[in-house]
């Protein structure tokens, strides 16, 4: 158990110290976010809007301008992060296969990653957070962390999964984009006012979405449509999982047959007796 647990440890405390050392993403994190949120509060129009949130089975009036940030929000945390993990992922990937071979649990290294993603998505909620809350008073700030929380974690599942499946660094970076581009843009109401298109709720921002604009601008309890996006990162997380554990299933017999090897290995004739000159 103290094994299990040592292994945990020095696998997440390299897992953190690589997104440290990511400087790209710490620079997006500090300069990007309120910088795309500030503009929008500058630029966008501040004229009233009411759209339907179907999960809630409510109507929210909001200004655009208010509206587009809690959008704007959303996407530049789930792409940071997305990105984050994928890079932390995909680097350090050969690097996961060697210690498999070598004998290193798989289970810990994951886990690692998945702890380090838990850590990254409180420190992006709690600093997007606090960049909206001087635009305007939010209703229910626990509930809009709790939607941004929501939406991190599905998408750095995503990055996981990237990190293991993908090939290369631009391939992973694209999808992570794209992917979030076109969710943030589907879910937003000033991009796609009615919101009603098929398949649209199976998309991983669907219920944080929703829940954001509903918790920035009402009393409504949202925290049961934010959590619509966990089973995403229930699914990424354990196809991660499954995509590791292929790459890696012949790493397993090679320590068996190492280790069986090294036993069955012959004793020198006459090992320990002294030479009769």
């Amino acid at each position: 158990m103290r094994h299990q647990w040592t292994a945990f440890t020095v696998a997440l405390s390299f897992t953190l110290i690589g997104h440290a050392r990511n400087r790209l993403a710490m620079s997006m994190t500090v300069f990007f976010i309120p910088t795309w949120i500030y503009l929008v509060r500058v630029t966008a129009l501040s004229k009233d809007i009411t759209f339907s949130s179907r999960t809630l089975g409510i109507d929210v009036t909001a200004s655009m301008n208010s509206t587009i940030q809690v959008s704007s929000a959303l996407h530049a945390v789930t792409v940071i992060a997305g990105f984050m993990v994928f890079m932390a992922t995909f680097s350090a990937r050969d690097m996961d296969e060697r210690l498999v071979l070598a004998g290193y649990p798989r289970p810990q290294l994951l886990a690692a990653k998945i702890v380090a993603l838990l850590v990254i998505t409180a420190l992006l909620t709690c600093y997007t957070t606090s960049l909206l809350l001087p635009s305007w008073p939010l209703a229910q700030p626990w509930a809009v962390a709790a939607a941004l929380a929501s939406a991190i974690l599905a998408y750095g599942g995503l990055g996981i999964m990237a990190g293991y499946l993908l090939r290369g660094e631009l391939e992973g970076f694209f999808v992570v984009v794209m992917a979030t581009l076109i969710d943030v843009a589907m879910q937003s109401p000033v991009s796609n006012p009615a919101g009603n298109q098929a398949g649209l709720s199976i998309l991983p921002l669907y219920g944080p979405a929703q829940a954001a604009l509903a918790a920035s601008f009402t009393q409504t309890s949202t925290f049961s449509c934010a959590a619509r996006a966990l089973p995403w990162f229930a699914v990424t997380s354990l196809t991660a999982w499954l995509i590791f554990s292929v790459r890696t299933r012949h790493c397993g017999r090679a320590v068996t047959s190492s280790a069986e090897s090294d036993q069955q290995l012959p004793t020198p004739s006459g090992a320990g007796q002294e030479d009769i000159v």
